[in-house]
């Protein structure tokens, strides 16, 4: 049985030239076992709102929020 040592160990023979196509043969199975889909994009993306924004929301509508 392989283990993760041992996939380490191979990594650290790989020649600098095929890490990429080794990562892309690596991410198929990586991503397998992965429970949820990777987060959009979008999320994060009100970094800069106001910490109650959920609590206000129609608050911050009615003013125009994002004018």
């Amino acid at each position: 049985m392989t283990t993760r040592d041992d996939l380490y160990r191979l990594v650290d023979q790989l020649r600098p030239e095929t890490l990429d196509e080794v990562a892309a043969a690596l991410r198929q199975y990586a991503r397998a076992g992965v429970a949820e889909p990777p987060y959009p994009r979008s999320v994060g993306i009100l970094t800069e709102a106001p910490a109650d924004l959920s609590s206000h929301v129609d608050d911050y509508l009615a003013e125009g929020f994002g004018r």
